[in-house]
């Protein structure tokens, strides 16, 4: 089967670790494949103006699933759709969060503006070297001129049922990001009851008139695991979750082993089976762009 729509997650199955930039060779393979007429799609949990100036390289995507499906956005910037949280949502979310004085912050069209503890937020986008957008938002306003995408937090796992048990009617999709940190907190993305995305890949296909089969997703972590069962072909990074893997068709190579570049090469450039191999794709993706991407 020709796949002809690309949907990849960022941290963990398009960027290793704490880099600041996503790696060449995965940029490279990536450009290979659009200029081969496959259509890339960014999915993040990021708002589409929270992707960091430069983290993608000189990739341009043609479409984005933003704000865990919340925010879909086409090249020019343009919102196709949009699921904004309410006010009802919203004002619950803060009132938790502060009374557990834990760090939270809201995805809005024009940045992340943390209504909790930005000191926190700042710190540790500098940490881990992303550069997100992220706003002091505390004086708690931004809302009076349009209501966020979603929310992202910090918060220990034990906390989500406290949330449950109050505003459990909400209905609200909390999206575990990656895995418990030292300090015992996990990170989520926060969005209406019903939408992940999977949703947002649902949605994009129904516009482009493209059939679900007809498209591969690449992540590695929980919040990745609705679209790894809804495209085509689902594929997690070796160093993904259990569940992710569990989720996927198939598990590729670790994210610092170019997985992504080999899974390119396999299904659209004739290459072998993309696997966990360690193997260094760098020489060959140069080959291929000095073909043209062919």
């Amino acid at each position: 089967m020709r796949y002809k729509l690309l949907l990849l997650d960022i941290d963990g199955t398009l960027r290793p670790g704490s880099c600041e930039q996503i790696p060449k060779e995965n940029a490279a393979a990536v450009r290979a494949v659009q200029k081969a007429g496959v259509k890339i799609a960014i999915a993040t949990g990021r708002g589409r103006t929270g992707v960091g100036k430069g983290l993608l390289r000189d990739l341009k995507p043609d479409y984005w699933v933003c704000a865990g499906g919340a925010q879909l956005v086409d090249a020019k910037g343009n919102d196709l759709a949009l699921h904004r949280l309410t006010a009802e949502e919203m004002y619950a979310l803060v009132d938790f969060f502060e009374d557990y004085e834990l760090p939270l912050r809201f995805t809005f069209h024009d940045a992340n503006y943390a209504y909790i503890d930005f000191a926190e937020f700042d710190r540790r986008e500098k940490a881990k070297n992303l550069y997100n957008n992220i706003v002091d938002g505390e004086d708690q306003d931004r809302h009076l001129i349009d209501m966020p995408h979603s929310a992202f937090a910090a918060v220990p796992p034990e906390h989500v049922a406290d949330f449950m048990a109050k505003y459990g009617h909400l209905n609200l999709n909390w999206m575990q990001v990656g895995a418990k940190n030292a300090d015992g907190y996990c990170f989520y993305d926060i969005v209406r009851g019903g939408m992940d995305k999977g949703v947002g890949l649902t949605d994009l296909c129904a516009r482009l008139d493209l059939p679900l089969e007809e498209t591969v997703a690449a992540g590695d972590s929980a919040n990745d695991l609705s679209m790894l069962r809804t495209a085509g072909l689902g594929v997690c990074m070796d160093n993904g979750t259990e569940d992710a893997k569990a989720a996927a068709d198939r598990v590729i190579g670790d994210v610092r082993e170019d997985g992504l570049a080999a899974l390119i090469e396999e299904l659209w450039f004739g290459g072998p089976k993309a696997e966990p191999s360690g193997r260094d794709l760098g020489s060959a993706w140069a080959q291929i762009e000095s073909a043209g991407g062919q």
